[in-house]
């Protein structure tokens, strides 16, 4: 099962939002946005912008524990 971005973001707990308006913001100036797949054990592939792979893997790793599954995969998705 596929999911976008626009899915993920609005299936987000409010208690998930509130915690990221704590977190420093990133500064978007330097690097532009890239988009990764990440792939979870339940099957799931899902879709996330980050500055960069190392970026990417923490919020997929993030992703997976609050999913309680085991992040599989995380690479650059292809360029159009």
């Amino acid at each position: 099962m596929t999911h976008t971005l626009a899915w993920m973001l609005l299936n987000q707990s409010q208690s998930h939002v509130q915690q990221d308006d704590v977190k420093q913001q990133p500064d978007l100036s330097q690097s532009p946005l890239r988009e990764y797949c990440v792939t979870l054990s339940s099957g799931e592939e899902l879709y996330i912008l980050a500055a960069d792979l190392k970026d990417a893997a923490y919020d997929a790793l993030e992703l997976s524990k609050d999913t309680n599954t085991q992040l599989i995969d995380v690479r650059q998705s292809n360029g159009w």
